[in-house]
């Protein structure tokens, strides 16, 4: 059975929460929604990890050695994931709105924020069972807590609160220790920080004032009593050492500010967009920069107090910038009001087929994935065209020409060009290589909007559907962009249309609309071309339609009943039908009167004694968008009102999956069955209504915005910038599409694209050993039995026996432990190595095979990795073709279980891909080798006198032999003419002339043996 996993979050704008750098300043963490998504500055990915938390992630903490990530959501609800691996240890409700939490920097202890108090937490171990323990709480604060800091040394903190006081706590009762308390802000305090020597300690205000404290040791002549001592227990006393304010305009205010300890650099963002960097402790400005005019959210230093991450959530971006040189290192910006369509590049990029270099920086961003191939377009309401690489995560180039909302994504079939159509009434054609609009089609009459594409498969027509008027579809030539046929037979809007993939009908187009009708035309048909078209009438309005891409004349339509209906469109005849009304399990939306389930209507009890099948079945309820697989075997079904995705298999048509893309109950219509206590007396949930003014920090500037919202809504909107803060939070599923290896499909919906990768039954790569360049996957043995066993694998790897530990590594499939077998393997002994390994484990070597040749995770032995794939090859290619096809030998009962559970072809391609990947970035550097060799073999050599020549490189001197070789020649054929010469003229000369001539001939030979001892 066909496994998909969630594989990454695409295109969705960043809402508010705290970010964090790794520490080694190459990654930054960030909330999207109620998940984590980490951006790798350095290598250019972005991943998101696969845990969820209840709502949107508000606090997020990583301890100082990376391995555990604390997230917490806006009720107080964490979850402790080792960020390693991408797994969840254990879950903690802090039972309240959390400020701020932050590890010690020993990572022994956690401090966490909630209203007025300050709690102490023991980190959690493996001893303690991944539980907290409460160590202590503190409270002295009269007002909420805003922000805390540690000590360098992890014995002291320090917290800031609304009611404008910065206090001092220790861990632990200390001897000597008296907590104190600054009272010299005039407005709520947003940050404090210790210098690295901790003789300061820095807070600032909301009004942008900075007050520095210094701690002066007094001299009793006790030193060395109290040298073992901290710092705040020795004798000393608090004194103010200075106060300054940031030179911002009058009406900003600080939102948010950060400390570098080691730079001594301090940023501050204000509510009016503008982030200022400070060098302490003279607070002198370096740098000024302007995001626009919403306020900033967050502000984070890293990477030494080189990059700076600044956040807006009114804006939906955010940005690391590096200071120093006065550059972007990351700049995304999603789609604002969510993704309307999504469709995969059926090919590579044209990158690809120039061999350019592809781990390299002269390489597009594009072109530097793993597998550089699936290109993912993305159309917004907002009118722009992105364009991800859905491996690398990031997005590379953005297409603002659309001046209204993009409905409908396309690519050409060479892959080399993608179209898209919008309501501003205009059909737009991106070309891949240079990224311009090289074409633009309109109607004759430039009056309608487009809402379907279509293009054929040679690439050389487009056919759109047209909003209102005829309902007509047109068709435009690609070249020359002239209308080529008017289709006009719809009564009613066409929402979708494609062409079919068949070769023996490549101008067969269907059209679905709202009349309850299927149409198909033939445009290279018929005496006007398009013809007449054929009608298929089905039950009810048509949303989606799709063709079978095995070109057997089949198509796929969903119907507005929840039903999906088979035709074979050459023979008109109907093949069979899918009632999905059960499957879509679409979501309650907070507004709604009563449960979206299918037990409306009846009796408590009652159980299955209905009257009728469809009794009590939600009737309301329909996919929106289908989408076949490559194979063909696979449908997936995508509906607007549902939080789920349904894949059904073609041939039986029930349903094979059924896949959740998000349980963030921060969003509405997410939950079946919505809580209870939510209800208001009136009978109301209260999550209707806006009440972030009581839990922001600003609640002023709060105000503001919500008033500038206020003024622009405009009733009955939903969807965009005149729509209200709830119709903002309700989830809406708009389309669906394959990748072209069926790998990998995609769901666009209102907060993001959400990536799905097929499970091969391998063991999934962690998104953080993708990150720090070592891929630690999930454990998934292949064959677990008692003799399957790490030591086991160890003991063989000793006695020396090379064919019985890999085997067993390769049945335990755990990659730490296969790489070091794998490593020990002399290179003689491969061939023999490969052919004691049996067919069920064929899958996994080749998974193995393809993650070692990848430059991030693999080892640079090169040469090593083709023998081995070269042995493979050789050896067992019958077999991997025999799996390839489905075909299993006569009672190899575990090759077949192999070969279902883990696709051999994809994973041939896959190892396909990493080896002309690697070829494509080695070539260069082979090409400049050679040529390099070539001159130094024919430079000249000095030497100083008496000294010996040194020993060149062999392949120098083989190259200067050769050359050497070829010169002697040369020499003794001209010696052989001029003798010949002689020998003719000695009649006619004298014994001395002939002397003369010899002598002449003999200095000649001497200057044309001289290049010989050059090189």
């Amino acid at each position: 059975m066909n496994t998909y996993r969630f594989s990454n979050l695409l295109g969705a704008t960043y809402r508010g929460g705290s970010v964090e750098f790794t520490p080694d300043g190459n990654t930054l963490l960030s909330p999207v929604g109620n998940r984590v998504s980490a951006v790798d500055l350095v290598q250019g990915r972005c991943v998101t990890l696969g845990p969820e938390n209840r709502e949107d992630i508000k606090i997020l903490a990583l301890s100082p050695d990376a391995h555990l990530l604390l997230s917490i959501d806006r009720t107080g609800h964490a979850l402790l994931v080792n960020f390693v691996r991408g797994a969840i240890l254990t879950r903690i409700n802090f039972k309240g709105l959390v400020q701020s939490a932050r590890w010690s920097p020993d990572g022994k202890w956690l401090a966490v924020t909630k209203q007025r108090r300050l709690s102490i937490w023991r980190a959690p171990t493996l001893r303690l069972g991944w539980q907290f323990v409460q160590h202590r709480t503190f409270g002295g604060h009269h007002d909420d807590v805003l922000e805390l800091a540690w000590a360098p040394n992890s014995l002291f903190l320090a917290s800031c609160s609304r009611d404008m006081s910065v206090r001092l706590w220790s861990i632990n009762p200390m001897e000597s220790f008296e907590p104190i308390a600054l009272v010299e802000h005039r407005s709520p305090v947003r940050g404090v920080f210790f210098s690295a020597d901790m003789k300061y300690l820095y807070s600032m205000s909301r009004q942008g004032f900075l007050v520095s404290l210094r701690y002066d040791l007094k001299e009793d002549g006790q030193e060395e009593e109290h040298g073992s001592a901290p710092l705040y227990c020795r004798p000393g006393e608090w004194v103010i050492a200075s106060k300054a304010r940031c030179n911002q305009p009058h009406p900003q205010k600080v939102m948010k500010c950060a400390f570098d300890a080691g730079a001594n650099l301090l940023a501050a963002g204000f509510d009016g967009g503008l982030f200022m960097l400070f060098e302490m402790p003279g607070m002198q400005a370096l740098q000024t920069l302007s995001l626009g005019t919403e306020p900033l959210d967050v502000v984070t230093l890293g990477a030494g107090g080189d990059w700076l991450a600044v956040g807006s959530a009114a804006l939906g971006q955010l940005l690391v910038w590096e200071w120093r040189s006065e550059t972007y290192v990351l700049k995304q910006q999603g789609h604002h009001w969510g993704v309307q369509c999504v469709a995969f590049s059926p090919a590579g990029p044209p990158s690809l087929k120039r061999e350019k270099t592809l781990s390299t920086m002269e390489a597009r961003p594009e072109d530097r994935g793993s597998l550089a191939g699936r290109l993912l377009a993305t159309g917004g309401y907002d009118g722009k065209v992105k364009l991800f690489n859905s491996q690398s995560g990031l997005c590379f180039v953005t297409f603002a020409e659309h001046t209204a909302p993009v409905t409908a994504l396309c690519f050409t079939p060479q892959g080399n060009a993608v179209l898209s159509a919008s309501k501003d009434g205009s059909v737009r054609a991106f070309d891949l290589l240079r990224y311009r609009n090289f074409r633009t089609f309109a109607s004759p009459d430039g009056l309608c909007q487009f809402a379907g594409l279509a293009v054929d498969g040679g690439g050389e027509i487009v056919a759109a559907s047209s909003l209102g008027g005829q309902y007509a579809i047109y068709v435009w030539s690609i070249q020359t962009g002239n209308v080529l046929e008017v289709l006009t037979a719809h009564t009613s809007y066409v929402q979708s249309l494609q062409f079919s993939p068949s070769t023996t009908h490549p101008g067969q187009l269907v059209t679905a609309g709202w009349d309850s009708a299927v149409r198909v035309w033939d445009l290279y048909l018929g005496a006007n071309k398009g013809g007449a078209a054929e009608t298929l009438q089905c039950p009810s309005s048509v949303l989606s339609v799709a063709f079978d891409p095995r070109g057997n004349d089949q198509c796929a339509c969903s119907c507005l009943t929840g039903q999906i209906l088979f035709w074979n469109v050459c023979e008109g005849r109907n093949l069979g039908s899918i009632d999905g009304l059960r499957d879509i399990q679409s979501g309650r939306q907070w507004h709604d009167r009563f449960a979206s389930s299918h037990m409306k209507g009846i009796a408590p009890g009652q159980g299955l004694g209905k009257k009728k099948g469809s009794d009590g079945v939600n009737l309301n309820q329909h996919f929106s968008s289908i989408s076949y697989a490559r194979g063909g075997e696979l449908l997936l079904c995508g509906s607007r009102n549902s939080p789920q995705v349904c894949l059904y298999d073609t041939s039986s048509y029930a349903l094979t999956l059924r896949l959740t893309l998000t349980r963030n109950e921060s969003l509405s219509g997410v939950k079946v069955m919505l809580n209870s206590k939510n209800m208001t007396e009136a009978g109301v949930s209260w999550q209707e209504f806006d009440l972030s003014e009581s839990e922001v920090e600003d609640a002023e500037t709060t105000r503001w915005q919500r008033r500038l919202r206020d003024d622009k809504v405009l009733p009955g909107v939903n969807v965009g910038e005149a729509k209200d803060m709830y119709s903002e939070r309700e989830l809406h599923v708009w389309n669906v599409a394959f990748s072209a290896d069926s790998q990998q499909f995609a769901a666009a919906t209102t907060h993001g694209v959400f990536v799905y990768s097929a499970d091969i039954g391998l063991g999934t790569p962690s998104t953080a050993g993708h990150i720090y360049g070592s891929d630690m996957g999930r454990f998934a043995p292949q064959l677990l039995t008692r003799n399957v066993s790490a030591p086991a694998v160890l003991k063989a790897l000793e006695a020396g026996d090379m064919s019985r530990a890999m085997i067993l590594a390769l049945a335990l499939n755990d990659y730490g432990l296969l790489r070091q077998v794998y490593e020990a393997v002399p290179v003689k002994t491969v061939p023999v190595v490969v052919a004691s390994i049996g067919s069920p484990l064929l899958p996994a070597l080749l998974w193995f095979l393809s993650l070692e040749i990848r430059p991030v995770t693999g080892t640079p032995h090169f040469q090593f990795h083709v023998t081995w794939i070269e042995a493979l090859i050789d050896l067992h290619f019958n077999t991997l073709l025999e799996m390839a096809s489905g075909r299993a030998r006569t009672g190899s009962a575990l090759e077949a279980a192999a070969a279902s559970r883990s696709d051999v072809a994809a994973l041939c391609l896959q190892l396909l891909v990493e080896l002309s990947q690697r070829h494509a970035a080695m070539v260069k550097t082979f090409s400049s080798n050679l040529y390099l060799l070539k001159y130094l073999s024919v430079a000249p050599h000095e030497s100083a006198p008496g000294e010996e020549t040194e020993l060149r490189d062999p392949v120098a001197t083989a190259v200067a032999e050769e050359i050497e070789g070829e010169i002697e020649a040369e020499i003794e054929e001209e010696i052989e003419e001029a003798s010949a010469v002689l020998e003719t003229k000695a009649l006619k000369g004298t014994k001395l002339k002939r002397k003369r001539q010899r002598a002449a001939l003999a200095e000649s030979v001497d200057e044309l043996k001289h290049p010989i001892d050059t090189a």
